[in-house]
Protein backbone atom coordinates (compact mmCIF):
# COMPACT_ATOMS: atom_id res chain seq x y z
CA UNK A 1 0.00 0.00 0.00
CA UNK A 2 1.47 3.67 -0.93
CA UNK A 3 1.13 6.01 1.51
CA UNK A 4 -0.01 9.24 0.32
CA UNK A 5 1.80 12.72 2.04
CA UNK A 6 -0.10 15.69 0.49
CA UNK A 7 1.71 19.20 1.13
CA UNK A 8 0.17 22.51 0.33
CA UNK A 9 2.50 25.42 0.57
CA UNK A 10 0.00 28.38 0.44
CA UNK A 11 3.10 31.48 1.21
CA UNK A 12 5.50 33.55 -0.86
CA UNK A 13 9.15 32.44 -0.83
CA UNK A 14 9.51 35.87 1.00
CA UNK A 15 7.72 34.79 4.02
CA UNK A 16 9.77 32.76 5.83
CA UNK A 17 11.00 29.62 6.34
CA UNK A 18 8.00 27.95 5.29
CA UNK A 19 8.93 26.99 1.55
CA UNK A 20 12.40 25.21 2.48
CA UNK A 21 10.39 23.11 5.59
CA UNK A 22 7.89 22.23 3.33
CA UNK A 23 10.34 20.80 0.75
CA UNK A 24 12.21 19.41 3.45
CA UNK A 25 9.53 17.59 5.03
CA UNK A 26 8.53 16.25 1.35
CA UNK A 27 12.02 14.97 0.84
CA UNK A 28 11.96 13.19 4.44
CA UNK A 29 8.70 11.28 3.11
CA UNK A 30 9.97 10.43 -0.07
CA UNK A 31 12.77 8.58 1.73
CA UNK A 32 10.58 6.64 3.36
CA UNK A 33 8.47 6.12 -0.01
CA UNK A 34 5.61 7.77 0.59
CA UNK A 35 4.49 9.46 -2.86
CA UNK A 36 4.21 13.25 -1.93
CA UNK A 37 2.40 16.04 -3.54
CA UNK A 38 3.34 19.18 -3.20
CA UNK A 39 0.65 21.39 -3.79
CA UNK A 40 0.25 25.07 -4.31
CA UNK A 41 -2.11 27.39 -3.60
CA UNK A 42 -2.85 31.06 -2.95
CA UNK A 43 0.27 33.35 -2.57
CA UNK A 44 1.99 29.78 -3.05
CA UNK A 45 2.47 29.67 -6.69
CA UNK A 46 4.87 32.68 -7.02
CA UNK A 47 7.41 29.84 -5.93
CA UNK A 48 6.31 28.46 -8.87
CA UNK A 49 7.82 31.06 -11.17
CA UNK A 50 10.70 30.14 -13.64
CA UNK A 51 12.62 33.51 -13.90
CA UNK A 52 13.02 34.57 -10.79
CA UNK A 53 15.88 36.34 -8.59
CA UNK A 54 16.52 34.91 -4.96
CA UNK A 55 18.98 37.64 -3.54
CA UNK A 56 15.97 39.45 -1.75
CA UNK A 57 15.71 36.30 0.33
CA UNK A 58 19.37 35.53 0.31
CA UNK A 59 18.93 32.10 -0.42
CA UNK A 60 19.15 29.26 -2.56
CA UNK A 61 16.34 29.62 -5.67
CA UNK A 62 13.25 27.55 -4.71
CA UNK A 63 13.28 27.04 -8.45
CA UNK A 64 16.17 25.22 -8.42
CA UNK A 65 15.09 23.52 -5.52
CA UNK A 66 11.97 22.52 -7.41
CA UNK A 67 13.66 21.54 -10.31
CA UNK A 68 15.76 18.92 -8.47
CA UNK A 69 13.26 17.37 -6.62
CA UNK A 70 12.58 14.45 -9.49
CA UNK A 71 15.76 13.03 -8.74
CA UNK A 72 14.60 12.50 -5.03
CA UNK A 73 11.02 10.73 -6.54
CA UNK A 74 8.94 14.01 -5.91
CA UNK A 75 7.53 14.57 -9.31
CA UNK A 76 3.98 15.79 -8.17
CA UNK A 77 3.97 19.94 -8.03
CA UNK A 78 0.19 20.65 -8.48
CA UNK A 79 -1.00 24.22 -8.66
CA UNK A 80 -4.58 25.45 -8.06
CA UNK A 81 -6.14 26.82 -11.30
CA UNK A 82 -8.26 29.04 -8.90
CA UNK A 83 -5.25 30.46 -7.18
CA UNK A 84 -3.96 30.74 -10.92
CA UNK A 85 -6.45 33.18 -11.99
CA UNK A 86 -6.48 35.86 -9.33
CA UNK A 87 -3.14 36.31 -10.01
CA UNK A 88 -3.12 36.58 -13.66
CA UNK A 89 0.20 34.76 -13.60
CA UNK A 90 0.76 32.95 -17.27
CA UNK A 91 1.09 28.83 -17.45
CA UNK A 92 3.87 29.57 -19.68
CA UNK A 93 5.97 31.48 -16.74
CA UNK A 94 5.71 28.49 -14.38
CA UNK A 95 7.96 25.36 -14.35
CA UNK A 96 7.09 22.88 -16.66
CA UNK A 97 6.24 20.03 -14.50
CA UNK A 98 4.00 22.26 -13.08
CA UNK A 99 0.18 20.40 -13.27
CA UNK A 100 -2.94 22.57 -13.05
CA UNK A 101 -5.64 21.35 -10.86
CA UNK A 102 -9.23 22.59 -9.87
CA UNK A 103 -10.15 23.53 -6.39
CA UNK A 104 -12.34 20.61 -6.14
CA UNK A 105 -9.91 17.82 -8.05
CA UNK A 106 -7.09 19.20 -5.12
CA UNK A 107 -9.70 18.95 -2.27
CA UNK A 108 -10.87 15.26 -3.30
CA UNK A 109 -6.36 14.81 -4.01
CA UNK A 110 -7.00 16.09 -0.02
CA UNK A 111 -9.70 13.56 1.03
CA UNK A 112 -7.73 10.57 -0.68
CA UNK A 113 -4.25 11.60 1.30
CA UNK A 114 -2.96 9.56 4.24
CA UNK A 115 -0.92 12.68 5.49
CA UNK A 116 -2.29 16.36 5.18
CA UNK A 117 0.30 19.35 6.06
CA UNK A 118 -0.64 22.98 5.58
CA UNK A 119 2.13 25.69 5.72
Amino acid sequence: MTITTNIVIRHTPLCGAEFKESIDLGLVCAAFDHKVNLIFVGDGIYNLISNQSNSIINDKNQVDILKGLEFYDIDSLLVEHESLEKTDIERLKLLDQVKIKSRKEIKQLNLAANHLVAF
